[in-house]
């Protein structure tokens, strides 16, 4: 989707465009990553004031899309996940991704690395998850305050959390502001705003990492699936029974 283009819903455009507006001042002359940057549209927006802003996303569909469209002197795209990239450590001033580690099987990784990549002094990384959206077709991990911040507090020493709701001609409420301001149930997304990164040490080759734990969560996620099937598909009392001889054996 690119939310410049008219065809899609405006009030889903401009939620995604509101997201990297309130980044790009942030970025004002720095060197900026944009993590997961889709068809490009939200890498221009920060390109705007930083002074390099580059888009990786894993689909060449994407980035040739986003290269055509949105390239420019100092706005660049290439094809890398995330979670492994080829970039040297402490590359980026200021690094966005957003809604993106709910789509992956690795969110350690993914904070992981961009922990690497930031700037130690000063560096900024401006993160955001759906809240309590559910598992979907495409989200492996279900985020809430309570699980972001689980995953952030490992790799951040400070964290500001706001929310962001659609915006409302009927109401004088912002858009976005502080989480405390609305209460974390009624954020439709959250936004983190992350500084005084802490550096990992990783033991093991940082791919080798990345796939140990892509493996252990889609054994977990299957298990749950199987599970979820199984609550379907057989009744009540036969789950009793099955439970009761598990126990008695």
């Amino acid at each position: 989707m690119d939310a410049n283009n008219d065809m899609f819903n405006p009030e889903r455009r401009q939620f995604h465009l509101d997201r990297y507006f309130f980044a790009q001042p942030f970025c004002e002359d720095k060197l900026v990553l944009d993590g997961a940057c889709g068809t490009g549209y939200g890498t221009a927006i920060l390109g705007e004031k930083a002074k390099q802003a580059i888009g990786i996303d894993i689909s060449p569909d994407t980035i040739d899309y986003a290269t055509n469209t949105y390239g420019a002197q100092n706005i660049h795209f290439q094809r890398s996940t995330v979670e492994y990239t080829a970039f040297e450590d402490a590359a980026f001033d200021v690094i966005v991704s957003f809604e993106t580690v709910e789509h992956t099987l690795c969110p350690i990784s993914h904070m992981m690395e961009i922990s690497r990549l930031l700037k130690p002094n000063n560096g900024k990384a401006i993160l955001s998850v759906p809240n309590n959206w559910g598992l979907t077709d495409h989200h492996f991990f279900d985020f809430n305050y309570s699980l972001f911040k689980e995953l952030l507090d490992q790799f951040f020493d400070e964290v500001e959390y706001l929310y962001q709701i659609p915006r409302d001609k009927n109401t004088n409420i912002q858009h976005i502001g502080a989480l405390s301001d609305i209460g974390e149930k009624n954020a439709q997304c959250i936004i983190a705003v992350c500084s005084n990164v802490i550096k990992q040490d990783v033991s093991q080759d940082r791919l080798s990492y990345v796939m140990t734990e892509i493996y252990k969560n889609a054994f977990i996620r299957h298990n749950e699936y199987r599970t979820l099937l199984y609550r379907q598909n057989t009744p009540l009392i036969t789950r009793i029974i099955n439970k009761l001889k598990l126990l008695i054996s």
